[in-house]
């Protein structure tokens, strides 16, 4: 009993201790540098041809994952870059490329990823590539995805993934990220933060 209460003990101090950092981390100054070997560059294809990330050396570049047939997560994280795109000044907008990148090559052909991302805004590129490709690139920035199967869809399966955004800066390096919860204020803030760093 006494070893189950001093268990419980610490469970809740490992708790507290994590909101605690939590709090402070978020009232630091400084930008995030990210989990160790996050992010790198890759080359995907676009419906124009290759694509890759050094192209846009000197620009703050916004990217996401997720794939065209999501119900729900992708449209609301696309929602939410679109937003801040249009908040962006002609000058800041010309500094930012936002970038889509499917993880559902099977379906996402690069020219139905394009169509799909430039719906929400001519200024995002969507991106895919062999199931090979697309793996070392989730890899690179951390992203959890699988199959489920949908036997009584007419899609067939549907994707589970991490959705987060991920702000690089100049040099293609992590800077910082949001969630599809994050509001456009949080997003337009970490951006604009990475133009001036």
């Amino acid at each position: 009993m006494a070893r189950t209460f001093g268990l419980i003990v610490l469970f809740i101090a490992a708790i507290l201790g994590g909101l605690w950092l939590a709090a402070t981390t978020d009232t630091q100054p400084q930008r995030p540098a990210g989990p160790a070997g996050l992010g790198g560059d890759f080359t995907l294809m676009g419906d124009r041809g290759p694509v890759s990330l050094h192209d846009f050396k000197g620009k703050v570049v916004i990217v996401s994952y997720g794939y065209t047939s999501c119900p729900d997560v992708c449209p609301l994280t696309l929602s939410i870059i679109t937003s801040v795109l249009k908040e962006l000044s002609p000058a800041e907008l010309a500094q930012v490329q936002a970038m889509f990148v499917s993880l559902d090559p099977e379906r996402d052909t690069p020219a139905r990823v394009a169509e799909y991302a430039r719906h929400f805004h001519p200024n995002i590129l969507g991106l895919s590539g062999t199931p090979e490709e697309i793996a070392e690139v989730a890899k690179q920035y951390l992203v959890i995805y699988r199959k489920v199967d949908m036997p009584d869809s007419a899609l067939g399966y549907a994707l589970d993934h991490s959705a987060r955004m991920y702000v690089l800066d100049r040099d293609g390096n992590y800077a910082d990220s949001a969630t599809h919860l994050s509001s456009p204020q949080e997003l337009l803030a970490k951006i604009r933060a990475a133009l001036q760093g």
